[in-house]
């Protein structure tokens, strides 16, 4: 199967068990060209395959859930007319990501619960970290506390933070908790620029050794991209915005410094916040407010419909500022997983990391 065919498989799999990335498929592609290589699955005889036993729902609500099932697959087709792939006989998928030739990223390791404790699961895995090699310097992934120590056996033995999953209301963002901040960010009232990535002025060149300081990753590709991916898309609800000194200058590129940025894009259960890059407090708050306040601005433009006006960011324990400023708004953990490394912890300060770029890329 060709690699863009099985990166298929593998979202369509991974996201109708419950993983939430992004809704539109370009997310795949940015993907794809980091690592063509770099997604995994695991298939069995077709006539192993455990059956659901039959729906005891109601033909109306076997109806309505088909429809849920072809929207959604519109959605995360992109407009673009292409049948996902469904095939019964998967039963685990995997994604190892490679950055350069030093790091590299597990993510999304799922095995269907049908199938667990059988040896598929880490049949899968270990095909992924052959993929990853014995000889890269840092190979990290996010886990579930119920699984740590299974992925020590594995080698992870290194952690680094515990990343927290804060969810919270947008609308009650900008009107309740926030509003005289969203409206200062609506009328431009700072001594620093707070404006869309998209704009002419952003140094993108600066952002790739922004994420290094503050995580440690070294992938500047993927960091091109990423904002590529997000930035001047507001009729499919992605954003991506600065914050810029009107003062200080980048020494290499003369044009103005980037106190930080962030991203934001839809899902299917909430929109997914991330990263949220930031020299201080104050400048994360203005970029949490922009974001809330762009997502506002494109729902009420063209609202969608099936995808709640909530933000879900995955932030570092180790960034108390960034604990605390989620906690005074009000948004709480929803769940938590333990970062974990095999081989080297990249060198990081946590300080500036307000919310990492996406869990299952790191």
């Amino acid at each position: 199967m060709a690699d863009n065919e099985a990166a298929d498989l593998f979202y369509d799999w991974a996201t109708r068990v419950g993983w939430n990335p992004g809704q539109k498929a370009g997310i795949r592609d940015v993907m794809l060209k980091t690592d063509p290589h770099g997604y995994f699955y695991g298939k069995i005889d077709p006539s192993d395959v455990i059956h659901d036993p039959p729906s005891t729902t109601s033909v109306q609500e076997q109806e309505q859930e088909l429809a849920k099932k072809k929207k959604r697959k519109e959605d995360w087709g992109n407009g673009r007319g292409r049948e996902l792939v469904e095939d019964p006989s998967v039963i685990s998928v995997i994604s190892a990501i490679r950055f350069g030739d030093d790091q590299a990223w597990i993510g999304c390791y799922i095995t269907d619960p049908k199938y667990r404790g059988r040896g598929y699961g880490i049949s899968t895995f270990n095909r992924a970290l052959e993929h990853v090699g014995p000889t890269r310097k840092s190979v990290g992934l996010n886990a579930v506390f119920s699984q740590v120590d299974n992925y020590r056996r594995s080698g992870f033995t290194n952690p680094s933070w515990v990343n927290e999953r804060r969810r919270g209301s947008v609308r009650d963002l900008v009107d309740v908790q926030e509003p005289e901040l969203a409206a200062r960010i609506v009328d431009g009232e700072f001594d620093e620029e707070v404006v869309l990535l998209s704009d002419e002025r952003v140094d993108w060149e600066q952002l790739p050794g922004i994420e290094r300081q503050y995580t440690g990753f070294e992938r500047p590709g993927f960091v091109m991209d990423w904002v590529r991916f997000h930035a001047s898309h507001p009729e499919r609800h992605r954003v991506g915005v600065a914050v810029l000194s009107r003062t200080q200058k980048d020494e290499n590129t003369g044009k103005p410094l980037v106190l930080g940025y962030g991203c934001v894009r839809p899902g299917f259960t909430s929109y997914r916040a991330g990263p949220l890059y930031a020299r201080d407090a104050s400048t994360a708050k203005k970029l949490l407010l922009k974001l809330a306040v762009e997502v506002l601005a494109a729902d009420k433009r063209d609202p969608l419909v099936d995808v709640p006006l909530i933000f879900d960011i995955d932030i570092p324990d180790q960034n108390r500022a960034s604990v605390e400023m989620f906690d005074r708004i009000g948004w709480m953990n929803t769940m938590s997983t333990q970062r974990l490394w095999r081989g080297v912890v990249p060198p990081y300060d946590a300080r500036g990391c307000f919310g990492i770029s996406l869990l299952e890329v790191g």
